[in-house]
């Protein structure tokens, strides 16, 4: 747990400069430092992607995913409760997917739970330090608020590699990473301002089912293969 209390303290040391001082930045550095953040996670979401061997369970993942989302309205509830607190919880959802979705965060979550190796977690919660401040001048206290969603996330995946006692299999993570990468895409074009026609902003809670019903597509196409040879 060393990684993701290190990387909760970064979260909420970042996010406090970025609201004391946030003011003192000009708006044109912050919306620069801005698209700065966009760009670098869109490109980070392309390179995780691209690591994918499996595009068709990507897809059907992503689509069967989004399906489950919509019906169950995760993007829906979200945005009502937004409403209704106002600007209170401003940059929340945007620094909780910025925070905990990647192949830093899987991998780095069961090298800490299983091998007792925080390193990876340490170098992430550094570059969080500077993401988390300039997030929260441009977008407000909820970004402060995502370090206890951090710690809630990251030290789940942690106790759950603990308990599990051994490694997730190697591809699986790659995939998993890779899905994760096109939802970071999604979260990059978001923070640039690029909507998709006729939405205000990207459906990514929606998306989220498709995390977990990637292991049971794989399955289902691998025992499809296994039948039809």
């Amino acid at each position: 747990m060393v990684g993701t209390l290190f990387n909760t303290l970064t979260v909420l040391l970042g996010a406090s400069i970025g609201l004391a001082l946030g003011a003192r930045w000009s708006e044109a550095l912050r919306d620069k430092v801005f698209v700065a953040i966009g760009l670098f996670t869109t490109v980070i979401g392309m390179l995780m992607a691209l690591d994918t061997e499996a595009p068709i369970d990507m897809f059907l993942s992503l689509v069967l995913g989004t399906a489950l989302g919509h019906r169950l309205g995760f993007q829906r509830r979200v945005d009502m409760f937004q409403a209704q607190h106002g600007n209170k919880q401003g940059g929340f959802l945007e620094a909780m997917m910025l925070f905990c979705l990647g192949s830093m965060t899987l991998i780095g979550c069961m090298e800490d739970g299983l091998l007792g190796k925080p390193d990876l977690l340490i170098v992430k919660g550094t570059m969080d330090l500077i993401s988390s401040a300039f997030l929260a001048a441009a977008l407000g206290r909820g970004v402060l608020w995502a370090a206890g969603g951090v710690l809630a996330f990251q030290g789940t995946l942690t106790l759950v590699f603990m308990a599990a006692g051994q490694g997730m299999d190697a591809s699986l993570i790659q995939e998993l990473s890779a899905l994760g990468g096109v939802l970071m895409i999604g979260l990059g074009c978001q923070l640039l301002g690029i909507l998709p026609q006729g939405h205000r902003s990207w459906p990514l809670v929606d998306m989220l089912p498709a995390l977990t019903l990637l292991p049971a597509v794989r399955w289902a196409h691998e025992m499809l293969l296994e039948f039809v040879a």
